[in-house]
């Protein structure tokens, strides 16, 4: 009997070990001749690279399979593999990445008050918190690391996953023009904004206008013009609005997935908690905007059951 090796390097979207069972599971594709389905269960305790060892196939030309490679806290990843006989074969996708599942989520790793950026550090502590609805009563009167301390997990993961878009050279570091926080919930926030902004944003090469539909305003405030960044994903849009006495700008701020990422063979879209979008996925999103540099790391981490 003919066989081969797979050898695999498997990681989370920050490139580090995935912990637990992972199962790969190897079935013939289509009519791929030679094969035979065969499953791996391995116990994984720091390590990332990975040998599956005596996998059937043809001798010669090799046997194409599907692999499916699953943990306890991630999606699944499916790709097609030739397996060539006495040869450790090794995927084209160099690491296999593998996405949270959010639902498996039940805290996160965030860097302490003290420790944030100044810039978002600043932005915290010119806050004039607004209860926008009930769930933003607990937050009325908080500033600075009063406030960063009572947001919980989806919407710290939120303020750190905007702050890292919204102050990387894709968005044009837009966050510096950004003012007080006003409310923030686990999807967007809205705040106070410079009265240049919409013409900075009308101006960049990285912005373009957008539909402002799904916004509603501030109460006492009318939309104006909204902006979404010109990214394959992890886009990040801000909607303005302008207070009808006063003249203020304010502006609604998030990170859209409408599209979608191929991951594998699926397309991951938006996952939604309470009927908004979750956080967690927005920050996998952000991870795979480069996922080698990483340049987009919201500097949170995932904790598990």
């Amino acid at each position: 009997m003919a066989t081969g090796s797979l050898r695999l390097r498997v990681t989370d979207l920050l490139g580090e070990p995935i912990e637990g069972l992972l199962d790969i599971s190897f079935a013939p594709a289509g009519n791929s001749p030679g094969g035979t389905a065969m499953e791996a269960n391995l116990q994984i305790a720091g390590e990332t690279d990975i040998v599956v060892e005596g996998i059937q196939c043809r001798p010669g030309p090799g046997t194409l399979y599907t692999v499916r490679v699953n943990a306890r806290n991630f999606r699944p990843y499916a790709f097609f593999q030739l397996m060539v006989e006495q040869k450790a074969n090794t995927p084209s996708d160099s690491t296999i990445r593998l996405m949270v599942k959010p639902k498996r989520v039940t805290g996160i790793a965030a860097p302490a008050f003290p420790d944030l950026d100044a810039p978002l550090g600043r932005f915290l502590d010119s806050a004039s918190m607004q209860a926008l609805e009930l769930a933003d009563r607990d937050l009325m009167g908080l500033r600075g690391a009063a406030l960063y301390d009572k947001l919980g997990t989806l919407r710290k993961a939120c303020l750190l996953n905007i702050f890292a878009k919204a102050s990387h050279a894709s968005a044009d570091r837009c966050f510096g023009l950004l003012r007080s926080l006003v409310a923030l919930h686990q999807d967007r926030f809205f705040c106070s904004a410079d009265p240049g902004t919409p013409e900075f944003l009308r101006r960049s090469e990285r912005f373009k206008s957008a539909p402002a539909t799904l916004h509603a305003p501030l109460s006492g405030y009318c939309l104006e013009d909204s902006f979404k960044s010109k990214d394959a994903h992890a886009n990040l849009q801000v909607t303005f609005m302008r207070n009808k006495r006063t003249g203020d700008l304010a502006a609604d701020v998030d990170i859209d997935e409408a599209s979608g990422v191929e991951h594998g063979f699926e397309v991951i879209r938006n996952a939604a908690t309470q009927g908004r979008t979750n956080p967690y996925v927005i920050r996998e999103f952000l991870l795979l905007f480069d996922p080698v540099e990483k340049v987009l790391d919201p500097r949170y981490r995932f904790v598990f059951a």
